[in-house]
């Protein structure tokens, strides 16, 4: 499925979704796709469901197939609720436009259980986009594109007219924007020029193959081309996939990097006209120590009925040769070199070098380069005895530069997927290091605390005591002045006591005892 064509994947894919989130386990559903023509896509998308297809015009052999119904969407010959579930995949925009009320009727009766409509609708933006589109086919074809045609003759519909109507009708539905504008654009404009250039189909077919599996997930979007209409009938349905993503950037940057690498292609290939003979030249500069010169280059015709050319130049006249430059012709391509040999004064001297030059993409003696005025620099590692350097020039054919081109994309692709891989993970690990010192300054400011809190009620334990010391110290005061006090007053009782046992009453006292015996 990844192989489908990026515009007919936006529309069955987003089919498939839709469908699989109403499925229960392993239920199946009787589907019928109007407009399908003979295509039959959908059960590709939806193996395990029976689907009917219809269409208001069916080539002979289809006619009497049992998978087909001859009929018009607009007045259909079924009885209300016939099928689970009724698919229009852009028919809607090619229905006149006194008709698609009744068109929007007649999918919603025939159904039981949803109805699914995809398609373009009206905005500024779609119509310029439509408008460069056709332009572009109409500059390869001489004509307009039949199915931009008739948007133009019916005009694409209003959104806000059909959710009026549906509103109108108390049909329950709801609406998902899928399909940048741009993206479109830029895709449709690819196929056009493949259409054209039948040699493009390869690589246009990759541009499809990265659409559908790494951009459509996320090309959901309210500013789109297309529209998924789902009208509610006897399932209410509550989607979980996402409707709205933003496509990552690096994602963004392969896509362009392959619209460049095919319009490149394109070019190299739509330049080749039969009868037409177009005289190139390979050139060999020597620098000898002032540099590449005109004066110290020799030249060799070569042209387009030549696959490949044999290439030899006498260096003995030259004492110092510092480098060589091979042009491989005056105008960008891909160019191969086989055989290379630098031949030494002994013959068999082993001559070592650099290879540097303004090719874009080098993959093992396949050079490609996107500008014209190309050239090879061999560069030495020190002044070098040379006698002779020859070597096998080949312009390749379209097919070898169709398949060096998806070849090197590819590469180039899993290059910058490693370079991506590699930056994520050391962001992983950056990150993780961060959540690392983030737990551990977290644990620090739980310790941090945890100690000012200690501190604080040893603090408040220390002021506790300090107040017990203090009201013991009071204590102490006091005990001391009770004690003096007492001393005093003890000291005045031993005083009057002691002046009491001296006075001549106490001795008395003390006689008249003794006499009565007590």
């Amino acid at each position: 499925m990844k192989n489908t064509l990026f515009d007919q994947y936006q529309r069955y894919n987003n089919i498939r979704k839709i469908i699989n989130e109403m499925r229960c386990g392993d239920e199946s559903f009787r589907i019928l796709e109007v407009g399908a023509n003979e295509h039959r896509n959908l059960e590709n998308f939806l193996p395990i469901d029976k689907i009917t297809y219809l269409d208001i015009q069916l080539p002979e052999e289809l006619q009497h197939d049992p998978n087909y119904i001859l009929g018009d969407a607009t007045n259909m010959e079924f009885p209300d609720d016939e099928y689970d579930v009724i698919v229009a995949l852009d028919v809607f925009e090619h229905i006149p436009l006194e008709k698609r009320n009744q068109f929007i009727d007649e999918l919603y009766r025939v159904s039981s259980q949803v109805c699914i409509i995809t398609a373009p609708f009206h905005s500024e933006q779609s119509i310029d986009a439509e408008s460069r589109v056709n332009s572009v086919y109409k500059s390869l074809f001489k004509k307009n594109f039949i199915w931009l045609e008739e948007h133009m003759d019916n005009g694409l519909p209003n959104k806000d007219s059909l959710k009026e109507y549906l509103e109108l009708k108390n049909i329950k539905y709801m609406m998902i924007g899928h399909g940048r504008i741009s993206i479109w654009e830029k895709l449709m404009g690819i196929h056009f020029f493949a259409a054209k250039n039948p040699e493009l189909a390869v690589y246009r077919q990759e541009i499809d193959r990265f659409y559908n599996s790494h951009i459509f997930d996320h090309d959901y979007t309210e500013d789109s081309y297309r529209k998924v209409v789902i009208l509610e009938k006897g399932r209410n349905l509550n989607l979980s996939f996402k409707t709205s993503s933003e496509i990552p950037s690096e994602t963004l940057q392969t896509l362009e990097m392959m619209e460049h690498t095919f319009y490149n292609l394109c070019s190299m290939i739509g330049g080749d006209k039969e009868g037409d003979l177009c005289v190139d030249k390979v050139q060999i500069f020597i620098d000898s120590g002032a540099g590449f010169t005109e004066s110290d280059s020799e030249n060799f015709q070569f042209n387009d009925k030549e696959l490949m050319k044999f290439i030899t130049v006498d260096l003995r006249d030259f004492e110092v040769i510092k480098s060589i430059r091979i042009d491989p012709s005056d105008y960008c391509g891909f160019y191969k070199i086989d055989n290379l040999r630098l031949i030494g004064a002994n013959n068999d001297t082993e001559i070592k070098y650099q290879v540097s030059g303004n090719f874009d993409i080098k993959k093992s003696n396949v050079y490609l380069f996107e500008k014209d005025d190309p050239n090879i620099i061999l560069n030495f590692e020190s002044e070098v005895d040379i006698v002779r350097i020859e070597f096998y020039i080949s312009k390749l054919s379209i097919t070898e530069i169709v398949n060096q081109y998806v070849s090197m994309s590819v590469s180039k692709e899993n290059e910058i997927t490693s370079i991506n891989s590699e930056y994520k993970q050391q962001l992983e690990m950056k990150e993780a290091n961060e959540q690392v010192l983030k737990k551990e300054n977290e644990n620090y400011q739980r310790m941090n605390e945890t100690l000012v809190d200690d501190l604080a009620d040893k603090g408040r334990l220390n002021e506790k005591l300090n107040d017990e010391i203090e009201h013991l110290r009071a204590a102490n005061i006091l005990y001391e002045t009770e004690k003096q006090k007492l001393i005093q007053e003890l000291e005045i009782k031993e005083h009057e006591l002691s002046s009491i046992y001296k006075s001549k009453a106490w001795k008395l006292v003390i006689k008249a005892r003794k006499v009565l015996g007590k």
